[in-house]
């Protein structure tokens, strides 16, 4: 059964494809409560209609082992997958804590190098 890690340690996102297709990338980093943990993953939330605040939540979860030792072990996963014109940042939960990263669109800073 997937549980959620401890906690959270870094988290990374960013914008892949071009600009007909932008692929939303997340990278997070944290801390499983005991080693051996399998299947780790970033677990998008689903909501019906996007948040106000146009940030994408996930939980980064795992299946923990049946008997291991009580030890803070690094754990890491990444999840790619279409960006929504709403979404402009992401937050990573785990049990004890949360982080948010702002993601930009690559696009954009193009145009502005452009322009000046």
């Amino acid at each position: 059964m997937s549980e959620l890690v401890r906690e959270i340690v870094e988290v990374n996102a960013s914008i892949d494809g071009d600009e007909e297709n932008p692929l939303l990338v997340v990278e997070a980093e944290g801390l499983a409560p005991t080693a051996g943990w399998t299947n780790v993953r970033l677990e998008p939330h689903v909501t019906i209609a996007p948040p106000e605040d146009g940030v994408q939540d996930f939980d980064l979860v795992g299946d923990r082992p049946g008997d291991a030792a009580e030890a803070l072990t690094e754990v890491e996963a990444a999840w790619e997958g279409p960006l929504e014109d709403w979404c402009i940042g992401v937050r990573i939960h785990g049990i004890d804590n949360l982080i948010e990263d702002e993601i930009y669109t690559p696009w954009d800073e193009d145009d502005e190098s452009e322009a000046a």
